[in-house]
């Protein structure tokens, strides 16, 4: 609090009267509160328990080789990139803890996106009382108004992203160990115990291993302890510099790792902000998309897993959104920081939700994408303390003071009433919402209406239309060849939004691959190449239509760049064997079995290979054992084949 000795506190300052003991008096309140805040978390998300994995849930879980290699990935998962593992070239991120978790639970019970979901959940309950006890400790806001404000946040629909979608786990264990390390904070101001400051650089680090953006803590911790405590700007600023080494230490690591601080070669399909070069214009448009943050906050309706090119639109400074939107964000800099020095409850909520906005918005550096639920996380806290607090002032109801009620029921009913019928809204938005991330069919089915110019979601519909599992499942040719006119269609429009899309025309390649059109086929993967011939998945799907027009010797030089560009593409390697499998064919065909000999023999190696980078990879064994037996080497061929059949 102000340090003036004539000061008088008003009623809105969350200055702790000493008086005021509500956390340790009543203990066991505190630990009823926090089971019914985790409980009601647990069964608004409880609905996912049963859920498919979606969108990036396959590259770094379902797909990813290192995180499938369970506990015996896990040194390799700490010194390599998000992605390592899978198909894809990126090497911009570094998560190992996020990661880690995956690979532990792939190993406890594998291939199970239900036990996965289970622990987002279980997390997510647990985030929720955290903060709860956070916000008690620090603010010393009445305890039930405390306990409303940790329900709005439970059940704001804006996190049905962070919680339905595995992947985000991210977000989860990012803003768990935050939140310790605040605890920690706290212990250490009254204790002054060297332990608790270890715990809180430990906690920091591990949401920093969690995900990079965790950084904004060292702005963010600050905060807390000049608003909420008497500690000195000397011990404040002594606080913040140990943050800020223990920042720096990360970014070393993430450099040693990754090579790089930040996300270089930002595709335009993913951050809309990179179709212009104007820099103006790219920032004006981050400022009337942070206009949009905050609505979807207020109101979130419709909710989207992508908001990417060309959904939102490129906007100049005479754009009446970004001028809104801009002397909306003006105001509220302008009015916390007026209000700074009495240390008001506003400015602290203000500069919070400006903080942990900061690398979002892409106003001080581009990030990988311009709009994504997720990154509003952390930003809600501030938002629902904000809107019960301004609830409270329209009830006259000072939320410092205990005194008044100390019970639920004694607390304002009208406020109850409205505070009651948010939650049920948001509650009924929360859990039907859910109901979409249940799989990919589902997500982008209800999505692609939301967002119909989004060429990522004409992509994802397309892409899931036309994969290689969702068509194996379909028996009927007449529904399977509808499916395919369904997904040209999309992926034609995305390409009509933007054509510099190598993954869409990586799809609209499948997509004419199942129709026999070779030719198209290739000439599509042949365009993604083009524009990105650092990914092995073009040059694999290209090798593909090389071999179904019998061109096996093309098709494995494609088949090895795939190998060399990334040594997990369990399919390449595979396709790769049955590429030297079948010039082994033509050679016994031609009588000439010196080099028929030789071919199967490498084609054994590569089949084997793919074992190795998947041991239930079952298609490699069949190949191993029926090649052996074109080798005439029936024993070695009748015992791979068994080891396929084991496997399910």
């Amino acid at each position: 609090m102000s340090s003036k000795k004539n000061h008088k506190h008003k009623a809105h300052e969350p200055k702790v009267k000493s008086e005021n003991k509500t956390f340790s008096i009543d203990k066991k309140l505190i630990l009823t509160l926090s089971f019914v805040i985790a409980l009601v978390a647990f069964l608004l998300y409880s609905n996912t328990l049963k859920h498919q994995f979606v969108l990036d849930d396959y590259s770094v879980i379902k797909e990813n080789q290192l995180t499938k290699g369970g506990t015996a990935s896990l040194k390799e998962i700490i010194a390599s990139s998000y992605r390592e593992g899978y198909g894809n070239n990126e090497n911009n991120l570094y998560r190992p803890l996020t990661k880690a978790m995956f690979a532990i639970e792939w190993q406890l019970s594998p291939d199970n996106a239900h036990f996965h979901h289970l622990i987002n959940v279980l997390m997510y309950s647990l985030v929720c009382v955290l903060l709860f006890i956070v916000l008690l400790r620090y603010t010393k806001i009445n305890v039930y108004i405390l306990f409303l404000t940790a329900l709005i946040f439970a059940a704001h629909p804006i996190h049905t992203e962070v919680v339905a979608n595995i992947k985000s786990r991210d977000e989860i264990s990012s803003m768990l160990f935050l939140l310790l390390s605040l605890l920690c904070i706290h212990k250490y101001l009254s204790s002054n115990k060297i332990p608790m400051m270890i715990g809180t650089l430990g906690c920091f680090f591990l949401a920093l291993l969690s995900k990079e953006s965790a950084i904004v803590y060292v702005a963010l911790a600050p905060l807390f302890i000049y608003f909420f405590t008497e500690t000195s700007f000397k011990n404040n600023i002594k606080i913040t510099a140990s943050l800020g080494v223990v920042a720096i230490l990360y970014m070393m690591l993430h450099m040693k790792i990754i090579g790089s601080i930040g996300i270089k070669n930002i595709p335009v399909i993913d951050n809309s902000l990179l179709y212009t070069t104007n820099i103006i214009e790219q920032k004006a448009t981050a400022i009337y998309i942070l206009g949009k943050y905050f609505l979807l906050m207020v109101f979130p309706h419709p909710l989207s897993c992508d908001y990417s090119f060309n959904t939102i639109p490129i906007v100049s400074i005479g754009n009446i959104g970004f001028l809104l939107a801009a002397a909306f964000h003006i105001f509220l800099l302008v009015f916390a920081i007026k209000k700074i020095k009495e240390k008001h409850f506003l400015s602290f909520c203000i500069l919070f939700y400006l903080g942990s906005m900061a690398l979002a918005s892409n106003i001080i550096m581009l990030i990988g994408t311009h709009l994504a639920e997720r990154l509003l996380f952390f930003p809600s806290v501030a938002f629902c303390l904000v809107a019960v607090y301004f609830l409270c002032k329209l009830f006259k109801i000072d939320i410092f003071d205990s005194s008044k009620f100390n019970s639920l029921f004694k607390v304002n009913t009208t406020l109850l009433g409205v505070v009651g019928v948010v939650l049920l809204l948001y509650s009924i938005k929360t859990y039907s919402r859910n109901k979409d991330w249940k799989s990919d069919t589902y997500l982008f089915g209800h999505d692609i209406e939301t967002v119909p110019n989004s060429a990522h979601m004409l992509f994802y519909y397309a892409n899931n239309l036309a994969n290689k599992d969702s068509l194996a499942a379909v028996k009927n040719p007449a529904e399977k060849e509808q499916r395919l006119i369904k997904a040209q269609k999309s992926i034609t429009k995305a390409l009509k939004l933007y054509e510099l899309f190598p993954d869409a025309h990586n799809v609209a390649g499948r997509i004419y691959y199942e129709q026999k059109n070779f030719d198209a086929s290739f000439k599509s993967y042949s365009r993604a190449l083009e524009m990105n011939p650092g990914k092995g998945m073009y040059h694999n799907n290209a090798g593909t239509c090389l071999f179904s027009v019998g061109k096996f010797e093309e098709a494995a030089k494609a088949f090895k760049k795939a190998t060399e560009i990334d040594k997990y593409d369990v399919d390449a390697q595979c396709n790769l064997g049955s590429a030297y499998g079948a010039m082994g064919e033509n050679f016994k065909i031609q009588k000439d079995f010196e080099n028929a000999t030789k071919n199967f023999n490498i084609a054994i190696e590569h089949f084997k290979k793919a074992t190795q980078i998947d041991p239930n990879y079952k298609s490699a064994y069949q190949f191993i054992g029926i090649t052996y037996n074109n080798m005439g080497d029936t024993i070695n061929g009748s015992m791979w084949l068994q080891k396929a059949a084991r496997i399910k």
